[in-house]
């Protein structure tokens, strides 16, 4: 069924990345333009101490433009061992609305496994294999290139349409990243096909570490209602499905009082430490 909704307000919102004039005393912060795809930009928090032998561990932020407008420089002196890499699109926008749902949504199907999406009308879905490859290549060798990064630590993170493809990540190519975290995934956009995806999945028995927090006062897109109280039962109970794989024991947090868009801050104080760990 199609949506003629235009989304909720924050999904035009411009980001206003204070982040960025600011002066941390841990990270060093810039952003890069890279051609590749339809034009992204890097967020990157560069810590400013001596790497280890290693490296530094890195932790991806999908949604780049709103994941760095949410950070602030109390979130960095959390992890001064940490870089953070945030994978934006080139716009002022916190969110490139139709450009996301193409990219964190699983194909299906024969081909390239584009299609028109099922729930925005107007936009297309189902280039998330292409994305990771895009991910995994190109924009991690802009955002590495020059730096020293430990290739064995590396996280993703991603929320709402991010996180529904961080699990689509993990469940395809769980060797893409060391960990991941899901945000508040969306699961609701098409919880068959994700399904599928997890009974077909091939983690093995050192499956990658799993973070998963969401809300508790949070409503699915475009419906209304009253605010739910209570974390998304079909989100709870696809997390709780994943424990029968082996080895993938994903750790659940349930924001109190968060509604979707809280969700990004909320989250940070969990993950940064989880990916710096």
């Amino acid at each position: 069924m199609m949506h003629g909704k235009a989304g909720p307000d924050h999904a035009r919102k411009e980001a206003a990345l204070d982040i960025l004039s600011s002066d941390p005393p841990t990270h060093r912060l810039d952003v890069l333009r890279v051609a590749t795809g339809p034009g992204h930009r890097l967020f990157r928090a560069v810590p400013k101490s001596l790497p280890p032998a290693e490296g530094w561990p890195v932790l991806y932020l999908l949604d780049g433009n709103a994941a760095f407008d949410f950070l602030t420089v109390a979130h960095l002196a959390l992890v001064p061992g940490l870089m953070l890499v945030g994978v934006g699109y080139d716009t002022d926008r916190q969110f490139a609305r139709e450009r996301r749902t193409l990219d964190f949504t699983a194909p299906e199907g024969p081909g390239d496994g584009i299609r028109p999406d099922h729930v925005h009308e107007g936009r297309m879905a189902g280039g998330g294999a292409q994305f990771l490859d895009r991910l995994t290549g190109p924009l991690r060798e802009a955002a590495e290139t020059g730096l020293p990064v430990d290739p064995a630590r590396r996280t993703l993170w991603g929320h709402s349409f991010g996180g529904l493809f961080t699990l689509y990540a993990l469940l395809s190519r769980p060797g893409a990243f060391n960990r991941y975290a899901a945000i508040s995934p969306s699961i609701w956009w098409d919880e068959a096909l994700i399904r599928r995806i997890a009974a077909g999945a091939g983690v093995s028995a050192v499956a990658p570490p799993l973070l998963v927090a969401l809300g508790d006062k949070e409503k699915r897109s475009g419906v209304e209602g009253p605010v739910p109280d209570g974390p998304a039962l079909a989100t709870m109970n696809f997390i709780a499905g994943l424990r029968a794989h082996p080895g993938l024991a994903p750790q659940v947090h349930v924001l109190k009082d968060h509604a979707h868009i809280q969700t990004i801050a909320g989250s940070l104080p969990l993950a940064l430490p989880f990916a710096a760990g």
